[in-house]
């Protein structure tokens, strides 16, 4: 069971349960260029079904297929996009890979510039971040293009350290952490992500592992977490618990 973080009528929050393994000594003290936040795109920054539902239901409609339900298409939040078309190929989409690739890209691209929307806190919390002077990562099963439009719409794009994508790279997440590991060097690293490619990719790498429950995940999928956190407002608080001193 990972460690939750509760908050207090007044707003601060509270630790649930200690993880004494995971926690550093008070003695132990961070600066926040120590700290590398790596993040997860979908289902943590992006709330990825206010683009992705209207985005599968047009491209449905438009091949004549009947809708599988927003239930099943939100399943697919998190796989890298090779996977996706051959999923789709299972519903009845053409094998034209390429073409079909170009015409889910163009329905998404027109959604997020419509409607794309981020978690609550999102742009305020990582600005903050930023501004204190933590490290911060993408990593992700995109690519390049659709990571810019997400957080280009909010102009976040530029406060990103590093940007790994299984997309430009078509390397798993294990191996794009270690990446940004290898590149930055920090005292304390995180990978903040909802989906089970997230918590392998960061254990393997020595990161704690923070799940967001808010995000795709299907049940008991982050039990393996070091830390669950029901919205990202709950996330300085995490790292403050896990690298004293380094978010105040």
């Amino acid at each position: 069971m990972c460690w939750r973080v509760l908050t207090s009528e007044r707003g601060r929050a509270l630790p649930e349960q200690a993880a004494p393994d995971k926690v550093f000594p008070m003695t132990q003290q961070f600066t926040p260029a120590d700290v590398l936040l790596i993040f997860d795109l979908d289902g943590t920054l992006n709330q990825t079904e206010a683009t992705f539902l209207p985005t599968m239901k047009a491209a449905f409609a438009q091949h004549g297929i009947p809708y599988v339900g927003d239930t099943t298409i939100l399943k697919q939040v998190g796989e890298t996009f090779p996977d996706f078309l051959r999923w789709l190929a299972g519903q009845g989409f053409p094998d034209d890979t390429d073409a079909l690739a170009a015409e889910i890209s163009r329905y998404e691209f027109e959604s997020i510039a419509a409607s794309g929307e981020l978690y609550p806190q999102v742009e305020e919390i990582l600005r903050d971040l930023k501004k204190r002077g933590f490290l911060l990562a993408i990593c992700t099963n995109g690519d390049l293009a659709y990571t810019r439009a997400v957080l280009g719409k909010f102009d976040l794009f530029d406060l990103f350290d590093g940007i790994k994508t299984f997309g430009d790279s078509q390397q798993t997440k294990t191996e794009m952490i270690a990446e940004l590991l290898g590149q930055f060097s920090p005292t304390r690293s995180f990978m903040i992500g909802d989906r089970y490619h997230d918590f392998i990719a960061g254990r393997a790498n020595g990161c704690t592992v923070v799940a967001t429950t808010y995000g795709f995940a299907a049940d008991g999928e982050a039990d393996e977490a070091d830390v669950c956190i029901d919205r990202f407002g709950d996330l300085p608080a995490v790292v403050s618990r896990f690298a004293p001193l380094g978010y105040s």
